[in-house]
């Protein structure tokens, strides 16, 4: 994948991170997205797909086109310890939460001991009907409507939905309605763009696909990640000077803010 999804989800992340969640019907009031901290040992293997920090809680997010079986239980009870040593000065509660291809809403169980329990709830949007809503979003292109929000969300999701047809092509179809949109906010944009992208590459085995699909959505993903990358350094940039107002010195600051030392003396200089 040619992008940094830490990044792209960092810009407004939050704000259609909740609508997302809210779609997928999980309650709770989104306050960050949560996502470079957990790229260490294997990211392929040991990076969840999203990350959301709520009011109460925290929410692991993963995409699944396959039964949850123990080996995934395994791995998300993993992300759990990581997430939980991470944030250790957390007193949340981390979850679980799956939107499945495979199964319907139910909530799964894996016995980490005799004392402890670890819930993994799953989610499904096979109670819509994919076929009619991408004929409706073609509709809209074709009549050059304005998309909601909520719809532009949805596309991102749409293999995820009831179709004859298999999740490969039905990603494709979700990247050629974004490409084709004419007018639409760049903060979304990148958000569902993201998605796409997250999904293509977990679960678009054919390369000829994977790269026809990640060039559709990604052609202009690099302007793109400059822009979120400029918001996430201006966010930085006041991480530290707070923290030099607070007696942290350089080294001190560049491990909190985990960005280079020379960064940190080129905008303590400024």
């Amino acid at each position: 994948m040619e992008f940094h999804e830490d990044t792209i989800f960092k810009v407004n992340g939050h704000r259609y991170g909740q609508e997302l969640i809210e779609l997928i019907k999980i309650e709770g009031k989104v306050v960050n997205v949560l996502q470079t901290e957990y790229a260490v040992i294997d990211p392929k293997m040991y990076k969840p797909d999203l990350v959301f920090e709520l009011e109460d809680k925290i929410i692991i997010l993963e995409f699944q086109s396959s039964y949850v079986d123990v080996n995934d239980k395994r791995r998300f009870r993993f992300y759990t310890a990581l997430i939980d040593h991470v944030k250790i000065k957390s007193s949340k509660p981390i979850e679980v939460h799956v939107l499945s291809t495979a199964e319907s809403e139910k909530t799964k169980w894996y016995n980490v001991s005799a004392e402890s329990v670890f819930p993994i709830y799953i989610h499904s949007l096979k109670h819509i009907d994919g076929e009619k809503f991408l004929n409706m979003m073609n509709d809209k292109i074709e009549y050059n409507t304005c998309f909601t929000e909520k719809e532009l969300l949805m596309i991102s999701l749409l293999c995820f939905m009831r179709f004859e047809k298999d999740i490969e092509n039905v990603i494709y179809d979700s990247a050629v309605i974004i490409t084709n949109i004419k007018v639409i906010n760049e903060d979304i944009s990148q958000f569902i763009k993201g998605i796409v992208l997250i999904l293509c590459d977990k679960f678009v085995k054919d390369d000829a696909l994977n790269k026809t699909i990640s060039n559709l959505v990604g052609g202009n993903m690099r302007i793109i990640e400059e822009y979120a990358q400029r918001k996430v350094d201006e966010k930085t940039e006041v991480f530290i000077h707070d923290l030099k107002e607070e007696g942290y010195g350089t080294k001190d600051i560049a491990r909190l803010a985990r960005v280079s030392l020379d960064f940190v003396e080129k905008t303590l200089a400024k």
